[in-house]
């Protein structure tokens, strides 16, 4: 009888933090906000994953080749989630290419070209620096997911910054954050659900998209 006492203070607890985490969960923007933010962003050119190399010196090959990988999944994620979404239009590594300026590493002067040929006077630009795979299961894990990627908006015609947002994520166990539950599940996730997550999360607080 003690242990189901125990076990209906301990569920009662949890039942209290979870509705405690989703109150003060940032709401996304209503249909007004969005309407508004789309009057000033009416068209955005999403362009590929790009990977940052530099933010792990100490990067070994294996896992520089992860992250490429990653990218090609985060780009996958990306499309899905802005499927039907009309104001966007995303952009491939060739059609990329077709529009570098003679210096690749002039960034505004890309983006002007792109706003000019396109027609469209935003630029969405998402730089994954992050991309680990669990080492385990579903149920029992050596090592969890994490992932850490950056988007940044930014307007193609004086590269003024327009809004940013970055997912940085490493899966707790239950018994180490309680809330963890609430937000994966009881699971353990593969890294590719991780960043489907972070995508889908970032995108429905994002007014612009």
């Amino acid at each position: 009888m003690r242990r189901n006492w125990i076990l209906i203070i301990v569920l009662a607890c949890l039942g209290v933090t979870l509705i405690s985490s989703c109150s003060t969960k940032q709401a996304p923007p209503n249909e007004e906000q969005r309407q508004e933010a789309r009057l000033q962003v009416p068209c955005i050119v999403v362009l590929p994953v790009v990977t940052d190399l530099k933010a792990d010196e100490t990067m070994t090959y294996n896992k520089a080749s992860e992250l490429e990988e990653g990218a090609v999944v985060l780009d996958q994620a990306i499309a899905e989630a802005l499927m039907g979404h009309d104001n966007v239009r995303l952009l491939s590594k060739r059609q990329l290419t077709s529009l570098l300026p003679e210096s690749e590493t002039a960034q505004a002067a890309l983006y002007t070209k792109i706003g000019k040929e396109l027609n469209c006077n935003a630029v969405l630009k998402t730089t994954l620096s992050r991309y680990q795979q669990r080492v385990g299961g579903d149920y029992g894990v050596d090592s969890p997911a994490s992932a850490t990627f950056f988007m940044e908006l930014t307007n193609t015609t004086d590269g003024s910054l327009i809004w940013s947002s970055t997912f940085r994520e490493t899966q707790q166990s239950l018994m180490s954050n309680i809330l963890s539950a609430h937000k994966y599940g009881l699971k353990w996730l593969r890294v590719e659900e991780l960043v489907t997550l972070g995508v889908t999360q970032i995108v429905e607080q994002c007014p612009y998209l």
